[in-house]
């Protein structure tokens, strides 16, 4: 939000980070507790429930909606750490 663009006192178009497959991913199946729930995961996995998208972006084959596709038994790619702190620089 902070690095959006604003002209005219109008916020612009967000553009989403470059992410692309690094192999430091780790593959994992959504649980029942992380059931609709990826910022639960993101909290979990990166200390913060704001991080929840990268697991939209760097599946967009599986989770077409972050939120409703987000469903038990779904295989995701996690990124690492490192690799969400270099999505942000």
């Amino acid at each position: 939000y902070s690095s959006t663009p604003m002209e005219a006192g109008k916020l612009g178009l967000w553009e989403a980070p470059g992410i692309v497959i690094t192999g430091n991913e780790t593959t994992m199946t959504i649980s029942r507790h992380h059931k609709h729930r990826p910022d639960l995961l993101s909290h979990e996995l990166y200390g913060t429930p704001q991080f929840w998208w990268v697991f939209k972006m760097l599946n967009p084959d599986k989770l077409n909606d972050p939120i409703w596709d987000f469903v038990e038994g779904i295989e995701i790619l996690t990124p690492s750490s490192t690799d969400v702190s270099s999505y942000l620089s």
